[in-house]
C-alpha cells in the first residue's frame, strides 16, 4: 500500500482528497496536516511514501514549504496541486525538487495516477503543464526584451554619452536641443531600470554598443564608481 502524507491548510479540501484516495485499495493515509510543522509532528518515524502539498492554499506560494519538505524528506517525492494562475512558479517548484504537478480542477483519476507514477519513482508532468510552462517563460522573456529595447534614436544618445559628451554636444551632433538628449536619457534609464550616466556606459559595454575608440571615456566617467562592472 501506499503510504501517503497531505498537506492541506482547508479542512474540507483535505477530506476531499482523501476521499478520492480512499476509493482506491492500493493508497492509504497516515498523515492530514495543516502546514509542514504539523506534518512533521504527525509523521514521526512514519515515512510516507508520497507527500500532496495543496500549494494553492500555501503562503508565498508555496515556496517556503516546498524547501522545508525537500530538507526534512528528501527521498519523498512530492505532488502538488497547482493552478494556470501559477504558473510563472512552476519553473521553481521543479528546480525546488516537486515531482509531478496535478491541477485543482483535475479528475480523482488523475490524481491517482499520479501518485503510482512518483510512487514508482517516475515524475508526473503532463503535457499541458510542459504547455503553460513554455507559454510562461516566452511570456517573461519577451516581456524583458520589451522593457529593454531602446530605439534607434535612444541608441543614439547612449553611444554619444558613452563618449563622454555634454548635453549640448550630443544635442549639436543629433540635431536636437539638449533639453530633447535630457528626455532621451531619462526613458533610457527608465527602459534600462538604472540611475546613471555610468550604468549607461556599462550597459554599452555589456551590450557591445559601446565602440572600441571610446574606452578612454568609458573610463573617465566611471571615476565616479568604484568598479567597471
Amino acid at each position: 500500500m501506499c503510504k501517503i502524507a497531505i498537506i492541506e491548510k482547508f479542512t474540507l479540501f483535505g477530506m476531499g482528497i482523501e476521499s478520492i484516495l480512499h476509493e482506491k485499495e492500493t493508497f492509504g493515509i497516515i498523515v492530514q496536516a495543516k502546514n509542514i510543522d504539523e506534518l512533521i509532528k504527525k509523521t514521526k518515524d512514519k515515512i510516507p511514501d508520497v507527500i500532496i502539498f495543496d500549494i494553492l492554499h500555501g503562503e508565498n506560494s508555496g515556496v517556503k514549504v516546498l524547501r522545508k519538505i525537500r530538507r526534512k524528506y528528501p527521498e519523498v517525492p512530492v505532488l502538488l496541486i497547482v493552478s494556470q494562475s501559477y504558473s510563472d512558479c512552476f519553473e521553481e517548484y521543479i528546480r525546488l525538487g516537486a515531482k509531478g504537478f496535478v491541477f485543482n480542477n483535475s479528475e480523482g483519476k488523475e490524481l491517482s495516477d499520479a501518485i503510482k507514477k512518483l510512487k514508482q519513482g517516475e515524475e508526473y508532468f503532463t503535457k499541458r503543464v510542459w504547455d503553460i510552462f513554455k507559454d510562461s517563460i516566452r511570456a517573461r522573456k519577451y516581456k524583458k526584451k520589451e522593457e529593454q529595447h531602446l530605439t534607434d534614436r535612444e541608441e543614439d544618445v547612449l553611444k554619444l554619452f558613452s563618449q563622454g559628451m555634454t548635453y549640448k554636444e550630443i544635442g549639436v551632433n543629433l540635431n536636437i536641443s539638449p533639453r530633447t538628449v535630457e528626455t532621451h536619457k531619462r526613458n533610457i534609464l527608465s527602459k534600462l531600470k538604472i540611475s546613471s550616466t555610468a550604468d549607461m556606459v556599462r550597459y554599452a559595454l555589456r551590450n557591445h554598443i559601446l565602440l572600441i575608440g571610446t574606452v578612454a571615456n568609458f573610463f573617465n566617467i566611471l571615476l565616479e564608481t568604484d568598479s567597471i562592472l
